[in-house]
């Protein structure tokens, strides 16, 4: 599945959706959402990368699209469920809906909070977001960018 981002990241659409559909494919063989060999290879781990990877090629909408269907609770780790937390605003604020990213960011900081402090890509939609955020619609966003790291 990292494979999968990777064919994203370097922008090959057909490699990751044949890559993340093999997976799918493979999750359907195996029961539930068990933890085989320690690898985290089921149907929810699955889900995060389809998510991932629909962020990375900038398809918003399918990445929330697909968020949707994992349910947090389900995700085993506390730094896995922080990621998915912020591929979520990730996607919401390339999609421009400042209030849903700032909303996931919060969640990604309960979730794992050195998944927010320690990661280039969310202290730069913090900083955005304190620039856009001229009428102060988001609480306490100065607080979080404190929190994270961020000059406020």
């Amino acid at each position: 599945m990292p494979s999968a981002v990777d064919a994203a990241v370097d922008g090959d659409r057909a490699s990751a959706r044949e890559l993340i559909t093999e997976a799918v494919e493979v999750t359907g063989r195996v029961s539930g959402n068990a933890n085989h060999r320690f690898t985290a290879f089921n149907a929810t781990g699955v889900a995060l990368y389809q998510v991932s990877i629909a962020q990375v090629l900038g398809d918003n909408g399918t990445a929330i699209k697909r968020a949707r269907t994992v349910a947090p609770g389900a995700i085993p780790t506390a730094e896995r469920r922080g990621r998915y937390w912020v591929d979520v605003a990730r996607a919401f604020h390339q999609w421009g809906k400042p209030d849903r990213c700032y909303q996931a960011l919060l969640a990604a900081e309960q979730a794992a909070p050195a998944e927010v402090r320690h990661r280039p890509p969310v202290h730069r939609m913090v900083e955005d977001l304190m620039r856009t955020d001229r009428r102060r619609t988001l609480p306490d966003l100065r607080d979080f960018a404190q929190r994270v790291g961020v000059p406020a």
